[in-house]
Formats: C-alpha cells, structure tokens, sequence
C-alpha cells in the first residue's frame, strides 16, 4: 500500500538528513553483506532480499534503480527509505541512473509520483536521491557501484571527492559511475551505445583498475542479464540483476567469510 502524503513527506525528509550525512563513497567495515541489484518498482524482490538479510544478520547494499518502469515504484522505493531509516549503519543505498529527473520523466516514476501525490512530493524525491552515494567498498577488496568504472578513474577513493546535490548529474565521472557497462569485445574505452557520454570499458581497464588498488572484484547492477547474474572478465567483474519484470529470475549477491554466493531472492 502507497504511504499516505504526510507520512511520505515525513519519511524522505528523513532520509534525506540521514544521506546528507553520507559521503559520495562509503566504506563498510565488514566483510558481509547482501548485494542487491536493479529492483525497478520489484517490492516482491526488496522484500525477500530484506528478509534474507535480516536472517542472516547481513548488511544489505541496493546499487540503485529503485524505480521507473516496475509496478510498484512508490512502494519500493518506500520500503528501502523505511529501512534505511529503522537502521541507517546496515542498509546502504547507492545511486543508479534511475535516480535522476531525465529518468524518471521519461520511465514513468515522475508521472506516478505526480499522479498520486503532486509535483511537490516529486521534488521530495529528486532531492533525496540527489544525496545518495555512488559507491561502497566493502572490506576484503570488493568494490560495489551501480553502472561501471569511469573513464580517469585511477583510484577508486577519488568517488569520495566527488560533489554530491545533482539532480541531474553531468560531472562525467559522476555519469560514468551510473551509466558505464563493461564489454568482454573491447580494449580501453569506446563510446557507448546508450549515448549521453556513458563509455564502455574492456577487461584491461577492469584488472589494471583492480588491481592498482588492492581489489578483488567489481560489483555491479545496470544491465539485465541472463539468469539474474554475470560473471566475467576472469571472474572479477559480477552484474547483479534483482527485478523480475525483465523475464528473468531476480538474484542477489551474498558474500560471507571472503566468498560471494548468488542467491535466488524472487
């Protein structure tokens, strides 16, 4: 069920102060955690990833694109937003491309919110999502973000300095992090087909990035794949895929005592 207006208000406010005191990279002291990827308006998938979490006593990390195209975006996005406010240090919400007003104005979440709430509840949102971190990094050498690695991004604590408070991002590396895709045919950087300045990047990129700075793997969403999961690039690149209404089955990522075991959450 949607929340009604004042509890919505209450509830991204909220969350807002909670990300306004996030920086652009965080740095989980754990080795455990939940990956969840893309959820797109999936509360079924948020749901059972929630419990998973929960029983395991794991933190749970979303690497964005809470909404648009799904038949639930109000409700999933409000579902993480009430989590995160129950326990801010054990759920982590990184941003996607999702979470940007060119997006949602054309994917449907603007036209939902407008339609159920008004302009002014939109803003709530698009102000929320403006201060969500683009990246974690989770002890034992995995590095997690929604799209790719940018393009001049030698050192993966660089996202730390990165502005946040855009609502539309155009900082590159900023639009890289969101938008970038790896691609097994490449070397270097090519242009992407999904345009807008995103790049593709090969497994050179991939490994001398990893490797210049102590990383095992690359954790990420953006893409929908097969079987709900990706590994590639010698194993040290994982898409993670976590909607259902891409005809595929959502997974989620559990890693446990330096191990990564995928994870059925549909």
């Amino acid at each position: 069920m949607k929340p009604s207006i004042g509890d919505l208000r209450k509830l991204t406010q909220e969350v807002h102060e909670i990300l306004l005191s996030e920086p652009p990279l965080i740095r989980l002291e754990s080795k455990e955690a939940l990956i969840v990827g893309d959820t797109h308006g999936d509360l079924y998938s948020t749901l059972n990833a929630v419990r998973r979490s929960e029983e395991h006593h794991l933190p749970i990390v979303f690497l964005g694109d809470y909404v648009d195209r799904g038949p639930m975006q109000v409700e999933n996005i409000a579902m993480v937003l009430e989590k995160k406010l129950e326990n801010p240090g054990h759920v982590y919400l990184l941003r996607g491309n999702h979470e940007t007003v060119s997006m949602n104005e054309y994917y449907g979440f603007y036209e939902e919110v407008v339609r159920s709430y008004g302009v002014e509840a939109y803003r709530w949102f698009s102000q929320l999502f403006s201060q969500m971190p683009y990246g974690l990094h989770l002890d034992g050498g995995i590095l997690c973000v929604h799209g790719g690695i940018p393009e001049g991004l030698d050192r993966f604590d660089m996202i730390g300095s990165l502005p946040k408070g855009d609502e539309d991002p155009q900082h590159p590396m900023i639009l890289q992090l969101l938008w970038n895709d790896p691609d097994e045919n490449i070397r270097g950087f090519q242009p992407s087909p999904r345009g807008g300045g995103a790049r593709l990047f090969g497994e050179d990129v991939l490994v001398r990035f990893l490797d210049g700075n102590g990383l095992k793997i690359l954790i990420r969403a953006h893409q929908p794949v097969e079987n709900g999961y990706s590994y590639i690039f010698g194993g040290r690149l994982l898409t993670i895929f976590s909607c259902r209404y891409y005809g595929l089955n959502p997974k989620a990522a559990m890693v446990r005592d330096g191990k990564i075991t995928i994870v059925d959450i549909g």
